[in-house]
């Protein structure tokens, strides 16, 4: 029959199989869910509750107009300038100076309980003992004491560390780390097991540090929220309000510091300023003394007025400069003409001129009428000379006074100009001295109003902050929470054994069913032999219904798909990896189940190393076997051959003799002289042959089988003896092999029902014996 083509499985993960895996052990899951249940009840039945205590702030917002430096002083009052000053006062809160004032007041470095025998309770409000740490070492962290007599006015306080010590109340008592007072509240009953904690200040405040948290809900509101949980809320609260306090007391005293120094630092810098400021005066009226100025502005328009003024005066006194030059000239002339008048000058000047051209025109007409001898002609002309002379004489003393006129205009206009010149850089220098004066008194009116502002603000008691919500404590505990705790116990009871199976799902490499094989081999699964108990019986009886005879008549009903069809002996070889995995159990059950008046059947114990057939056989009388017959050749085959006590159409070979060298025996060829022989008296022929893993004695004579059956074992059987027998295949060793699964439990076949509902028809109620312990637990 020609060999099967192999192929390589390709891994696919079976969900339903995985899940199915995991169902199977539901009571481990069920049991680990209620124990982690029950531990989640018992830790919230005697856990202690923590609460979260709130407390909410909000500040005002500062204005301020002004710029630079100036702005700081603006900011006198209470209030932040923006978010970025929130965050930093988030950290004030929680800062070490507020939080041991927080503890000296409060008296938090010394703690209470009523102790149980599980759990204790702290106390804080009503106290029927308290105490006060007066002085302590440095190193003190902190110290326990037990108050467990009380006589009187006295008491012994118990440490296990520190021993006894005794005292009385409301006198200080010398402890291992320092002195305390005790004081009793006689109203108040005192419990047995009284306990006190004695903590250094410095450690309940890194304490706080931890525990309370600030928070910024929304910045541009410029709201804080200050929070702190704790196992006692009155406690909580207290603090959070003493916080707050606190908190409001330093921002006052900041705020008073602040204005102090404001209010010295303001009288200061006017001192400086009004020095400055007198300083600049002076200096502004030795300016003006120094250049005779009133009014720079004022003077500069007179100066350029009488300049403009100036000019026009010395360009009319030097027309007239011209015109008395032309005169003159006139009247150095010899001709008697007239000369020109009307001219604007000097009157006198003018009236000298209107004479002389009057007394020249009497003359000329008295010429005509007589000679230049008349008398009166001579007469005129004599006067006529003479007016010329005063003329000359009124204009040369008119040039000199124009002259001194322009001389006098001249230097005026030049006066005027040099003043105009100095008006810039003096405007410049008087700007410079009168910004500087007016810098100085805003400066100091400034100041005198913010020293006012400071004295208002120094007498105002503002708190820093305003309390929006005193502390309160939420009515539900954040710690622990019994729904998230319970849900989470049942997820851990789900996940535990989950997570336990997982990893031995994992590390587990073995066979359990058919599945297991398919997943990793080509070759065919022909039956499951189901698993017995050590009082059932282990051979297929005659008209025998039980789950191990169907599962036989399974492997024969299957085999008959597999084995060739011939006359003679169809031979079946039953082998395995290694021993134990009931290769032999398997082979003796196939014989007497495929024995029958219709077919005989022989089988050959061929495991002559190790033989197992003689197991099942009632007469433990040794026989002569396989061995005997293959070492000498004068055996009579007839002579090995027993008929089985259990089905009379089965025969069988047993082993023989364990010989020292197998191998040689089954490889000198009377093997397969053997099975010929046999071939025409049987109809199947049953090979029982030695592991393939441990020895090669059944690769000797593997040619020999139509069919080979490879029996792996549930439970104990290693994923790769799979490879190990494809190998076989691969390699031609064996030919037509199939798989034959051994001893499988019914879960592992993956259905509830198995063989009792379909093979076994109800005769099988062994289950039914078991304790319910065991069917559940039962892997």
């Amino acid at each position: 029959m020609q060999q099967l083509e192999l192929q390589e499985k390709e891994e696919k993960v079976d969900l339903r199989k995985t899940i199915a895996k995991y169902l199977n052990k539901w009571p481990w899951f069920v049991a680990s869910v209620l124990i982690c249940i029950l531990g989640a009840y018992i830790y919230l039945r005697y856990s202690v509750p923590k609460y979260q205590t709130k407390t909410t702030l909000k500040f005002d917002k500062k204005e301020s107009d002004l710029t630079s430096a100036l702005a700081d002083l603006s900011n006198l009052g209470t209030g932040l300038g923006n978010s970025d000053e929130l965050k930093s006062e988030a950290a004030v809160v929680t800062s070490r100076p507020i939080l041991m004032q927080v503890v000296k007041n409060l008296h938090l470095n010394v703690e209470y309980f009523n102790t149980g025998e599980i759990k204790d309770s702290q106390l804080f409000t009503e106290l029927p003992i308290s105490g006060r740490i007066l002085n302590f070492k440095k190193d003190f962290v902190s110290s326990e004491y037990y108050i467990r007599k009380i006589n009187g006015d006295e008491f012994t306080l118990t440490s296990e560390a520190h021993g006894k010590f005794t005292g009385k109340f409301d006198v200080p008592l010398k402890l291992d780390f320092g002195t305390v007072i005790l004081t009793r509240n006689r109203q108040l009953v005192l419990k047995p097991d009284y306990k006190v904690i004695f903590w250094n200040p410095i450690e309940k405040v890194k304490k706080l540090e931890k525990t309370i948290q600030v928070t910024l809900p929304d910045e541009k509101a410029l709201l804080m929220d200050i929070t702190l949980i704790g196992t006692v809320p009155d406690k909580s609260e207290r603090i959070l309000n003493e916080v707050t306090r606190q908190y409001n007391l330093d921002g006052q005293k900041d705020k008073n510091l602040q204005a102090e120094n404001t209010q010295k630092f303001i009288d200061k810098r006017l001192e400086v300023i009004t020095r400055d400021l007198s300083g600049v005066e002076n200096q502004k009226e030795d300016f003006q003394n120094r250049n005779r100025i009133v009014d720079l502005q004022a003077q500069a328009e007179l100066a350029l007025q009488n300049t403009s003024e100036n000019t026009k005066s010395l360009l009319q006194q030097q027309a007239q400069l011209d015109l008395l030059n032309s005169l003159t000239a006139e009247a150095a002339k010899g001709n008697n003409q007239l000369m020109p008048s009307n001219l604007g000058l000097n009157p006198s000047l003018e009236q000298s001129i209107a004479q002389y051209n009057q007394m020249l025109i009497s003359r000329n007409k008295t010429l005509k009428q007589a000679t230049s001898e008349n008398p009166a002609v001579i007469e005129m002309n004599r006067e006529i000379a003479s007016l010329k002379d005063i003329i000359r004489d009124n204009i040369r003393e008119q040039k000199d006074a124009v002259k001194a006129t322009i001389s006098q205009i001249q230097n005026q206009i030049t006066t005027s100009n040099s003043l105009i010149e100095k008006v810039p850089g003096q405007s410049k220098v008087y700007r410079g001295i009168e910004r500087q004066q007016n810098l100085k008194e805003q400066l100091f009116l400034f100041l005198l109003q913010k020293r006012e502002e400071n004295a208002i603000n120094l007498s105002v008691d503002v708190p820093k902050a305003k309390i929006v919500n005193p502390a309160f404590t939420d009515d539900i505990p954040v710690s622990p929470k019994g729904n998230i705790i319970l849900m989470g116990a049942f997820f851990l009871g789900l996940l535990l054994p989950f997570a336990v199976f997982y990893i031995v799902f994992i590390v587990d490499d073995k066979i359990y069913n058919r599945d297991d094989i398919k997943a990793r081999s080509g070759l065919g699964v022909l039956v499951d032999i189901p698993s017995l108990n050590e009082d059932e019986n282990h051979l297929v009886q005659k008209n025998d219904f039980s789950e191990l005879a169907e599962s036989f008549r399974v492997l024969v009903s299957n085999l008959k798909f597999v084995l060739p069809k011939k006359d003679s002996a169809k031979v079946i070889m039953v082998t395995s990896s290694v021993k134990g995995e009931g290769k032999t159990l398997v082979s003796v059950n196939l014989a007497l189940t495929i024995a029958n008046k219709n077919g005989r059947a022989l089988l050959i114990g061929s495991d002559i190393r190790n033989p197992q057939i003689q197991r099942y056989d009632s007469e433990p009388v040794k026989r002569k076997g396989l061995t005997e017959y293959l070492y000498d050749e004068s055996v009579d085959v007839e002579d090995l051959i027993h008929t089985s006590y259990t089905n009379p159409y089965c025969d069988v070979v047993y082993a023989g003799t364990i010989p020292p060298n197998p191998q040689e025996l089954l490889s000198n060829g009377r093997y397969q002289k053997l099975i010929a022989q046999m071939a025409s008296q049987y109809a199947y022929i049953i090979i029982d042959s030695a592991p393939l893993m441990l020895v090669s004695d059944t690769l000797s004579i593997a040619d020999v089988a139509d069919a080979t059956l490879y029996v792996v074992r549930s439970g104990v059987s290693r994923n790769v003896l799979i490879d190990f027998a494809e190998d076989l295949v691969k390699e031609s060793k064996l030919r037509n092999v199939s798989f034959v699964v051994n001893d499988v439990s019914k879960k592992a076949r993956g259905y509830g029902y198995g063989y009792n509902y379909g093979y076994g028809y109800g005769y099988n109620n062994k289950e039914t014996e078991k304790s319910w312990w065991n069917k559940i637990f039962k892997s």
